[in-house]
Parts: C-alpha cells; structure tokens; sequence
C-alpha cells in the first residue's frame, strides 16, 4: 500500500476488498456467511493468505510486521473483513499475547516467540479462569514451585484450568499461577509460558448446549517450565494481567463480530416474509432492528475514541470494562432477534450444521440451521472474559468511585 493510498480511504477500502475477494476460499466465506464454524485448517489457510499479504498482525510495531496504521485504516480493513465474510483470525494469539511480549518480555523471548507467531508455527490459548477462580480470578490456586532438575531452573507447575478457549488446536498455554502462596492474592502471581507438549499437560473436552466444542478444561500435574519462560517479575503477573485485560476487553466489545451478526439479521429481514411482506418492511422487526444498529455504531464509536488514546501512548484503565459490557449484551440481543425473526425453523437440532451447510430445505432460511446454537454460544459471552455483575462492581469502585 503506498503512501497514497495510505491518505486515501476510499483506495485502501478497495484495496482490502479485493485482496479478500481473491484469496478467501469461497467455501470458507460461504461457512462464515451462515454462521457455521470454519475448521483448524480453514482458519490457518486465512491466516496464511493474511502472512504472505502482510496483513497478518496490522496493530503491531512495524518492528514486527505491523502496517503503522492509523485507528480509522484498522476499523476499514475490520468491517471489510466482517463485510465480506472474512473468518476471525485468532484473537488470542495475535490481539493478547503477542502485544503483551512486546509490551513485557525480554529480548530472547521476543526473539523466539514473536517470529513463531508470524509464521504460524503456533497456536496460543489463554490459562486464566480456573475451577474456583474466575471472577475472582485472583483467587487462583494454580502452584508453580521453583526447584533445580537436571541443572537447570524450573517451575513445576500443578493445578487445572478451565473453560479455556480452543486449547484443543494450540501448542502453547500462557498461564497465570501462584508463585507465593503466602502473599497477598495480587501479590503472589506470575505469568508462564508453558508448551502443550511438556509432560503433564492434559486437556478435557467441554461440550456446551450448542453442541460446539469451543472449551476444555486444561490439567498441569508436575509441569516442568523454564524459568527463562516466565514473562516479567516473579511474583508480577498481576500487573501483567491486568495490562492484557485491557487488550481483551477492546477485542471483548467485539465490534466487528456484532457487525457480522447485524448483517447477518438483515439478510434474514431482507429474505424472510411474514404476512405477505419481508420482515425488513414488518414495525416490530424495523423497530428492534434500528435499535441495534444505533447501539453499535455508539459501540464502534467509543471503541474507536480508546483505540486513539491508546495509539497516543496513554494507558487504558478499569473503564474499558463498559465495552465488554456493551458488545457482549449487544451480541446476545442480536441473536435474540435473528431467532425471533427465523421462528420454529431454528428449534431442529443438527450438530452437523454447525461445520458444513446443510442441503437446501424448501421454505427454510438457509440461516436456521446455525440460529439456536449461535444464540446458545452468546449467553457465554456475558460471563467470560468477567461476568456482568463484576464488571459493573469494578466500574462502580474504580471508575466511578462508589
């Protein structure tokens, strides 16, 4: 992209389009239009064509392949991804670890994780909530015990880990553990980077109601990692952790996931008929539709204005909590609507709809396979990442001072 085009929004929207409509495999965009579930290798094929355009990791340092984009060129190559179909490129990995290394870790890390990211060598998830810690997530019990093996420095790692995202295609888990059982909960927690592979790391499947396999629970009996694979102070996770909150809760207002969704409703409204009119000319479709796009674009808009404070080099606080709060309910509003406004079609159950389209039922919106299971999924998103009822605990104490 030239300097030009970079000053051109009007190109660079071209641009992007294109790119997607040349190498997005079509039966991936059609997977992602409906609202099924791309597969591991439909996913890393998209994060491929990204690499090789680079455009892989746009809101990194230009260091480490970043664009040196601007918050206003980010938010349109965002909504030409989610306008064209373009499935979700691995948030955990891309938009929370890789910011964290190069924020806090050393150089040997950056040296030998960051390149591995770019080039797809590894899959990241997140070892945060556990069985008896998540709100409260400072309450953690997973242990990591400095001991010498074989000569060498390591932690050993015991406890679990749960509802963790995707933990069945990664290779690497970054985890949150107590490294002094004896401190204050803050006080005693260190951030580790632990390989999948290492001996002791098992991992149970979760099945939800959707019938999709999105969690797992993560076991760490006897871990040995590195301490070489500790990111900052032993004993300084929580300032860690907390700098990565920030990141997730932007990534959590979920913008561009809400966009996808709302012009997925429209394509119902604009399809399905009810007493003899499409649903977008029904009162009570147009109605709660139009509230729903009001509520995002007020939703884009602040994203935007912390994306800016950010980019200007201030620090996010505790107030990016009404972000999530906002994009989590939105989206489960969203779906509400697209169920609603689809019926009894949505209540037939077929787990296999979820991954490839089924064959075409007569009468059927193409869009009810997927319409209850996605529903199902959003319920989850008003507790992950911080329930609800903490998030407003936080933003009354420290932002609003109650």
């Amino acid at each position: 992209m030239s300097m030009r085009d970079a000053q051109d929004p009007g190109s660079f929207r071209a641009e992007v389009r294109a790119f997607i409509s040349e190498a997005l495999a079509e039966t991936t965009r059609e997977k992602v239009r409906l609202g099924l579930e791309p597969t591991r290798a439909e996913i890393q094929d998209w994060q491929q064509r990204l690499a090789e355009r680079g455009w892989l990791v746009p809101h990194w340092p230009e260091e480490w392949r970043g664009c040196g984009w601007s918050p206003a060129q980010r938010a349109v190559f965002q909504e030409e991804m989610v306008a064209n179909h373009a499935p979700e490129t691995g948030g955990i990995t891309f938009e929370m670890l890789g910011p964290i290394l190069i924020r806090y870790g050393d150089e040997a890390q950056k040296r030998f994780f960051l390149p591995r990211i770019l080039n797809l060598e590894d899959w990241w998830c997140q070892g945060y909530s556990e069985p008896n810690a998540g709100s409260d997530l400072a309450s953690l019990k997973t242990s990591a015990v400095r001991e010498t093996r074989d000569g060498r420095e390591v932690y050993v790692v015991n406890g679990s880990k749960i509802w963790t995202s995707y933990a069945q295609y990664a290779n690497w888990i970054f985890c949150l553990v107590r490294t002094d059982a004896q401190a204050k909960a803050q006080e005693g927690i260190s951030f580790l980077l632990i390989d999948m592979a290492t001996p002791g790391v098992s991992l149970r499947p979760i099945i939800g109601i959707h019938g999709w396999h999105l969690f797992n629970q993560v076991f760490l009996d006897d871990v040995a990692v590195p301490v070489e694979n500790r990111v900052g102070a032993e004993n300084g996770g929580w300032t860690i952790a907390k700098s990565l909150l920030e990141f997730e809760r932007l990534n959590l207002a979920r913008v561009a996931e809400n966009r996808r969704r709302l012009a997925k409703v429209r394509a119902i409204g604009e399809t399905v008929r009810e007493a003899g009119q499409p649903l977008c000319q029904r009162p009570w479709f147009r109605q709660r539709y139009a509230a729903l796009d009001v509520r995002l674009e007020a939703l884009a808009a602040t994203v935007m204005r912390f994306r800016l404070r950010a980019e200007a080099g201030h620090r996010l606080g505790p107030e990016t909590g009404m972000l999530k709060l906002t994009g989590s309910t939105l989206i489960q509003d969203i779906e509400n609507l697209a169920v609603d406004a689809l019926g009894p079609d949505t209540l037939a159950y077929d787990r296999a709809a979820h991954f490839e389209p089924p064959a075409p039922v007569a009468g059927r919106s193409e869009y009810a396979p997927a319409a209850s299971a996605r529903r199902f999924v959003t319920r989850g998103y008003t507790i992950a990442g911080g329930s609800s009822e903490i998030q407003h605990e936080v933003l009354a104490k420290q932002v609003l001072g109650l």
